[in-house]
Order: structure tokens, then sequence, then C-alpha cells
């Protein structure tokens, strides 16, 4: 299969779920970095007195008036606008460089933490829902008169999961962090704080680049989670009416081993299966946790390999259903 045929499957893929895997991450960002901004704008902008007050008021228009008569002390008057002068982001900017590159992560984090949600949802139903939906649909009877094999389809597939999802987080991510960078860049320029010195701020405190670094530990994540995405993908192919129940059978196992165990001292094995594969998962939670360090080290190759085996394994497994069995 040639390298054309491939971006054409690809592009198909994206085509039939733009709505999950590209429009609605894509809206998502427009807001958090449209909110952020706002936000921190207004209320610098607030802090500064450019602003007009705010102005809260839950009773009658006579206390109100009582209280103009009697107004309470600076500091007591309006809690909320005391609290809202404290925030100043051209102060904290100029007073110390690295507030700059901590806003800007901090919008970057914001959209990355919201991105992670949305794709939890939309790589669970994807890998659970894209090959039982072929053969509910009958697609699959018309790909099978395609010139592309039933292997690539499945591969294309894990694709999406693997690859293609980080990679759209990594573009949204780096897009959300330069328009937060340029349009702050922009706004404190003119309140006179110097170009060179945000750009210093920003190279040095590495928000350019952790985009990057989420990318590569997003990847590891997932081929961490490879026995379950390949699980998900076999369930997928295996089941005639619902994926999801295929899916939850190794907690009906494991709750079977656990009566066996409590009645009758025997195990099955279920138990000390999953155990190991949550230390697994334990020894490199750094990846699966944003804002913690995580670095490879030699001991993460086995459990890597092993996560990767076993999910190759249900990968081939969904292959071999994909071409035994056209239809529900």
């Amino acid at each position: 299969m040639n390298s054309k045929m491939l971006v054409t499957q690809v592009k198909r893929e994206l085509w039939e779920n733009r709505v999950s895997f590209i429009n609605t991450p894509v809206i998502i960002s427009l807001l958090v970095i449209t909110l952020a901004l706002s936000v921190n704008i207004l209320l610098t902008n607030y802090a500064h007195g450019d602003a007009k007050d705010f102005h809260f008021s839950f009773g009658s228009s006579s206390s109100d008036d009582s209280q103009s008569q009697n107004p309470a002390p600076p500091d007591l008057a309006n809690p909320l606008k005391t609290d809202l002068k404290k925030f100043n982001i051209i102060t904290s900017v100029a007073s110390d460089p690295a507030a700059f590159n901590g806003f800007i992560l901090g919008i970057m984090y914001s959209n990355c933490v919201l991105l992670f949600l949305v794709f939890s949802v939309v790589l669970g139903v994807y890998a659970l829902r894209c090959l039982f939906d072929d053969r509910k649909n009958k697609d699959i009877l018309f790909w099978r008169s395609m010139p592309v094999s039933e292997t690539t389809n499945v591969l294309v597939k894990l694709v999406m999961v693997l690859v293609i999802a980080p990679v759209i987080i990594l573009i949204l991510n780096v897009a959300v962090t330069l328009i937060a960078f340029l349009i702050s860049l922009i706004f404190l320029a003119f309140h006179d704080i110097g170009v060179g010195y945000l750009v210093s701020s920003v190279v040095k405190g590495g928000a350019l680049y952790i985009p990057f670094q989420i990318l590569f530990e997003l990847i590891f994540s997932l081929l961490m989670l490879m026995p379950v995405i390949g699980f998900a993908f076999f369930a997928s192919a295996f089941a005639k009416k619902t994926p999801f129940f295929t899916f939850a059978s190794p907690l009906i196992l494991l709750a079977v081993d656990q009566i066996l165990h409590v009645a009758f001292g025997i195990r099955t094995g279920i138990f000390d299966l999953l155990a190991v594969y949550g230390r697994a998962i334990s020894n490199t939670r750094a990846a699966f946790v944003l804002q913690e360090s995580f670095t490879f080290q030699s001991s993460m190759i086995l459990p890597l390999v092993i996560c990767i085996g076993i999910g190759a394994a249900f990968i081939a497994g969904a292959i071999w259903l994909r071409n035994n069995r056209y239809e529900i």
C-alpha cells in the first residue's frame, strides 16, 4: 500500500469523524483563548482603574441611598473590588519575568486539560464503535470492494487513536500558546514593557516547547494503554449487539475472581494480572499527569514492550475478526 492511499484513508476517517476529532476541539480551544485573554485584560484594566466599578445591589433603592449617606471604609466598601485590584498582570510581569511565561502556560494548560477530557471520551467511543459501526452500517462490504486490505483499515483506525489525536492536541496547544503570546505581547508592549523582555521570559521558561513535551508524554501514555485500546478494538470487532458489554467483561471476571477467592480461597489470576498492569501504569504515572516532570528510564522499556505486545495481540484478533465477520 502506497503512502498516498494511506493519507487518503486517514483523511476519510477524519472526514467521517470531523465533529469529534476537529470541530469540537477547535471550538473548545477558541473559547479557552477568548475567555482567558478577555478576563485577564479586563481585570488588568480594572486594576488600573480603566474600567468602571462593578456594582452589585440586592436591596431596595432606599437602602442604597442610606448606604451612600453612610459610606463604609474604603477597604470594606467593596471586598470584590479590593480583591480584583490585587490582580495586575502588568505589575506582575514587570516585577518578575517568569510571570509572563507562567501566564502563557496557564492558558495552554487550561486548554490542554479540556482537550484531554474531550479526547478521553472521543477516543474511548471511537475505539469501541469504529469496527462495530462498519459492520452495523454495512460499510465493511463497501470497503471490501475497494483495493484496501482489512488490515490497513484497522491499522488506520489505530493510527487515528495513537497518532492523529495527539497531533491534533499538539497543533491546538501550539496555536493557543502562540495566539496568547502574540496578543499578550502587544497588550503589554502598549503598557511600556519591553518586547525583548517578554520574549526572553517565554524562551527561558519553555512555554513554546512544552506542547511538544506534552505530545511525547501523551503518545507514551497511549502506548502504555495499548492493552486497553487493543481490547476496545477487539470488542468492537467481536460484539454482536453492543461492544461495551464485551469491553466490560474483565470487570465481571474480576468480580468472579474475588468471589472465588473469598468463598473458596481460589485465584483465577485475573486480579493479579490487573494488579501488575496497575503497577506498571503507576511507575509511569508522571507521563499521565500534566505539569509533572517525566523522564523516560530504561526500567520502563520492558513494561512498555509488554503493553505494546498485548495490545498488538488484541489488534491482530480484531484484524482476524474483520476479515472473517462481515455483518452483525
